[in-house]
């Protein structure tokens, strides 16, 4: 769980907006559970810190949200943007924790078991299809992580979505049965051999030249 510290801020639009990101801060606001919105704005560099620091989970776990070093909120990020081209962020939100409230969140997926499998000791190649699954629960069940053992896995075993018990409460919305984990076969490099004809041609060429 992270702290995030915020302010809270006055005007909106766009002109706001990159007057803050030139200040070395981030338009963000916080909404949910019935309540108005509130505009905030967040340290770039300590936001970049905490998503370093806490990768994925700052999506799947609620977090603190410290509003203008006095008011804590318990919040669950719902979208972070970056710039498509610098990859600085350029806004965040945030919305009310509310345990009883159901919520769509991406779970990352953790593979673990790969020294015991034979596949992978035969020389086979793990393919992780997905790296984090897409589910709905109530905010206070979210999964920290799903943890997968490809330990009894061999050479062309796949484990699909069917294959995964869900905790209580979890859903995958899907209609598909699709793939999180493969063991292919092991590359094999192709050994180039002079073909026959060329090999034809020498010996004749080499005949003419003796006699």
């Amino acid at each position: 769980m992270a702290t995030i510290n915020a302010e809270s801020r006055e005007g909106t639009g766009k002109g706001v907006a990159r007057q803050m990101r030139r200040e070395g801060r981030i338009p963000a606001v916080l909404y949910g559970a019935g309540r108005e919105n509130r505009n905030l704005s967040l340290s770039a560099k300590e936001w970049m810190e905490a998503v370093e620091k806490n990768g994925s989970a700052l999506r799947t776990q609620r977090q603190t949200l410290v509003i203008d070093k006095g008011a804590r909120q318990m919040v669950l990020l719902r979208d972070f943007q970056i710039h498509p081209v610098s990859g600085n962020p350029i806004h965040v939100d945030f919305t009310r924790f509310n345990p009883k409230q159901k919520v769509e969140v991406e779970v990352p997926v953790i593979l673990v078991g790969e020294e015991e499998s034979k596949g992978v000791k035969e020389g086979g190649i793990v393919q992780q299809i997905r790296r984090e699954l897409e589910v709905q629960c109530l905010a206070g069940d979210i999964p920290e992580n799903f943890e997968i053992s490809i330990a009894d896995m061999d050479i062309g075993d796949s484990i699909h979505i069917e294959d995964i018990t869900m905790p209580e409460g979890v859903v995958v919305n899907t209609e598909v049965n699709f793939t999180i984990v493969t063991i292919g076969a092991p590359h094999v490099e192709e050994v180039e051999t002079e073909a026959p004809e060329a090999a034809i041609e020498t010996e004749v060429t080499t005949a003419k030249v003796e006699e």
